[in-house]
């Protein structure tokens, strides 16, 4: 009769365990999962609203997890979603009322925040969170606000002692936006900027100066363009004046106009002329 081996007892017992501790680790398949965001900055304009996608790197359900999105803490909460159900709980007073949860693909991993009614203050970092019991990910998401301006308008006042002087104004801009003066034959034009911000809404308003030397400058134009923004989609604004000058002065004001064209413009005369 064979004797038995000490070890030879011991390895169907270790065989079950590894069996029982590879089926507990895999489960179904999350206790291992990892969460994605998109691979680029998002751009949001302000004024509208913007989604803040998130979704788990394989085909898995995310449903009984914990969902949240934050800023540069976890108590900075955006939106929490648990147990099936939005909690507004822990909510930052700058989104209450702003925030919506997009969960009809959550049963594939995915889900969405939208924030509505972007402002300038929703620029910057977030992160979203999946967990589930003592296991959890997340992703971090970059957020980039633009803000479209007013169309420009250009004002053009006589001084008989400094000259011309032509002022481009436009309000409602994120972030600093680029200011250019060209005169009719397309050379540039030197300007002194000004840039004022609003504290309540963190939009940018500008004052551009030009006092052309010229006289035969003939005319200005004052283009304003988002560095965010290719020129088709912030319509690339610009204003033009006309400018004719013959000797003693006397004059009247350049307004601009709105259009809906890719480029803006408005064409007003200012003459100074010789009695």
């Amino acid at each position: 009769m064979a004797r038995a081996h000490p070890g030879d007892a011991t390895l169907p017992s270790i065989l079950v365990s590894f069996i029982f501790l590879q089926l507990l680790t895999s489960g179904n398949g999350k206790s291992d999962f990892l969460v994605l965001g998109p691979p680029h900055p998002l751009l949001a304009i302000v004024g509208q609203d913007k989604e803040l996608p998130c979704k788990l790197s394989l085909n898995i359900s995310a449903e009984g997890m914990e969902l949240r999105w934050y800023r540069d803490k976890p108590s900075s909460v955006v939106h929490v979603y648990k147990n099936g159900e939005d909690v507004y709980d822990e909510q930052m007073a700058e989104y209450k009322g702003r925030t919506s949860f997009n969960g009809s693909h959550v049963a594939r991993g995915e889900a969405t925040v939208k924030i509505h009614n972007i402002t300038v203050f929703d620029n910057g970092t977030y992160h979203c969170v999946f967990k589930e019991y003592t296991s959890h990910s997340q992703a971090t998401l970059w957020l980039k606000v633009a803000g479209r301006g007013s169309s420009p308008r250009i004002r053009v006042t006589d001084t008989q002692d400094k000259g011309i002087r032509a002022e481009c104004t436009s309000a409602g801009w994120y972030p600093e936006p680029k200011v250019e003066w060209l005169d009719l034959k397309g050379q540039p034009v030197s300007a002194e900027s000004h840039f004022s911000v609003s504290a309540s809404t963190g939009l940018m308003a500008l004052l551009s100066i030009v006092t052309p030397q010229d006289t035969a400058v003939g005319g200005l134009t004052c283009s304003i363009s988002n560095p965010l923004l290719p020129e088709k989609d912030t319509g690339f604004l610009a204003a033009v004046v006309k400018v004719s000058v013959s000797g003693a002065h006397t004059g009247n004001t350049g307004q601009s106009v709105q259009s809906h064209g890719s480029i803006i413009k408005s064409s007003e005369s200012f003459s100074v002329k010789v009695p």
